[in-house]
């Protein structure tokens, strides 16, 4: 009876240890990775150049096009949601770019001899990069609250959105991990998610409607998870008539949540067994 007392006491701490080794693991990382974004302000810039660029140029010049198919509401606003989640997918691919370099130049392999579990580098990289593409996410839409005055500020709706927005980036941050720990090269992982980056912006609704595009190009944009969370994002800070369906939107991006998280954790997992850890 003392026995087995005394074999349960230490499982639970040596449990209790590893959960607390994973949490500040994690915690450092996040720290670690934060501190030098701060430092790093054209990393912001860079970021952040292209979906104002396309908010005060192509949204400007565009406005009143859709007014017909969203009951009044500005081509500006629009796209707003769009350009939101362009924003966040950056900072998750840049994410992806700091998992690559550690991988590359051997800071990943100084990584796991400290005494943290192997999940927390992973986990560590990701909640940065979904922590960069909240806040860029964020300020986007806040200069789309100044550009546009449709938006009216309502606490548990914007909260909800950018609840969308964690879930659609961090099906992203799952990818570009896997793209990460797959690519031999900086320059064949920007290729890569070049090539995947356009797509994801144009094939959705975030620059038109739905309703008017050609059959085969709506059935694309319908495998897009940016349609989803486009569409959910208008109806909680705009009260737009769905496209789609908020609860089918939350379905999908959940489900795309889990699988790229999965598929980058499997990578990761692969990458870690050939470098011998």
């Amino acid at each position: 009876m003392a026995t087995v007392v005394k074999k349960r006491a230490v499982t639970t701490v040596k449990e209790s240890g590893e959960w607390s080794g994973l949490l500040v693991g994690i915690y450092t990382l996040w720290l670690k990775h934060m501190r030098k974004f701060r430092s790093s302000p054209v990393e912001i810039l860079f970021t952040l150049a292209t979906p104002v660029l396309w908010m005060l140029l192509f949204g400007v010049c565009m406005t009143g096009m859709v007014t017909e198919f969203q009951g009044g509401l500005g081509y500006q606003a629009f796209i707003t949601p769009g350009v939101m989640l362009l924003t966040g997918l950056t900072a998750a691919i840049l994410g992806g770019t700091t998992l690559l370099l550690e991988r590359v130049n051997g800071t990943l392999k100084e990584y796991l001899v400290a005494p943290i579990p192997r999940l927390a580098v992973l986990l560590g990289s990701m909640t940065s990069g979904l922590t960069k593409a909240i806040l860029q996410a964020i300020a986007v839409l806040v200069a789309g609250c100044v550009l546009d005055s449709t938006l009216v500020f309502r606490v548990l709706p914007f909260l909800a959105a950018i609840g969308v927005v964690a879930l659609f980036c961090l099906g992203f941050v799952g990818l570009a991990s896997a793209f990460a720990s797959q690519a031999k090269s900086m320059e064949s992982y920007h290729s890569l998610i070049m090539v995947m980056n356009l797509p994801v912006l144009f094939i959705s609704n975030a620059l038109y409607p739905l309703e008017i595009m050609p059959s085969t190009l709506r059935g694309l944009a319908l495998l897009n998870p940016t349609t989803y969370a486009v569409d959910a994002c208008r109806i909680l800070l705009f009260g737009t008539k769905p496209e789609i369906g908020l609860l089918i939107d939350l379905v999908v991006l959940v489900l795309f949540m889990f699988g790229g998280l999965y598929y980058g954790y499997r990578s990761f997992n692969k990458v870690m067994q050939k470098i011998g850890a």
